[in-house]
């Protein structure tokens, strides 16, 4: 495996990583405070090392653009209060979600660094292939809060990667930590494993089967027919 340590952005939310590069060793302070430009907006977050290869899946979805300055006294102050933002906005949502009585439930939100945009994560609760309609929430949150608000649906995997957790084998899960993609497994994996397929053995915290059930699989050899006609 490679070693190599690299720089990168940790973003305010959900452990992602930013690789940074073109930088001068001199320039860079490890462990500083920043504010960057984002794919997504202006953001707060803190120049980290990290070992190459390990931490591609925490910044697919968000793209660094450039690193605008280290964070003031006033930027650490201001960063604190879209905590405390969060947490009003949180349940501010919620009596939304009741009050139209949507099927959905809510994973996770943040507020980006000038507070002008809001991202809120949800998954639906019902069983209706028919997705509901979000736009006269989106609307009356935006009024509410005062800033753009956008509702991103996850799936249970993207539900675990972006709040992270501990697997079955007692380490961080893959999917917030390196996996840069969910592995598509399947009920045979496991059973060519000589694994029962039981939720409490095979699925991890997303409720998914567990995408280690790939890592160690051997596609087994189709057996009667040119196997056999071999023999």
């Amino acid at each position: 495996m490679n070693d190599q340590k690299k720089l990168g952005i940790r973003l305010r939310k959900f452990n992602r990583i930013c690789p940074i590069t073109g930088y001068r060793e001199e320039s860079i302070k490890i462990g500083s405070p920043v504010i960057v430009q984002t794919d997504r907006g202006v953001e707060f977050g803190e120049i980290i090392s990290f070992t190459a290869g390990t931490s591609r899946a925490l910044s697919r979805d968000v793209r660094l653009k450039k690193v605008l300055r280290y964070a003031t006294p006033e930027d650490l102050e201001k960063e604190k209060q879209i905590q405390v933002k969060e947490g009003e906005a949180l349940q501010a949502t919620v009596q939304k979600i009741k009050e139209y009585e949507l099927p959905i439930k809510i994973i996770n939100l943040e507020y980006l660094f000038d507070d002008s945009r809001l991202i809120i994560y949800y998954r639906n609760k019902g069983n209706n292939d028919k997705p509901p309609v979000l736009r006269d929430l989106s609307r009356d949150l935006s009024v509410t809060l005062s800033a753009k608000v956008d509702l991103r649906q996850v799936s249970p995997r993207d539900d675990a990667r972006l709040l992270g957790g501990m697997g079955p084998c007692g380490r961080s899960l893959c999917c917030s930590v390196w996996l840069d993609k969910p592995k598509h497994v399947t009920v045979r994996m496991a059973k060519d494993q000589g694994l029962a397929i039981s939720p409490t053995k095979t699925s991890g915290v997303c409720g998914r089967l567990m995408c280690c059930l790939e890592y160690e699989y051997d596609k087994p050899i189709q057996r009667g027919g040119k196997e056999n006609a071999k023999n």
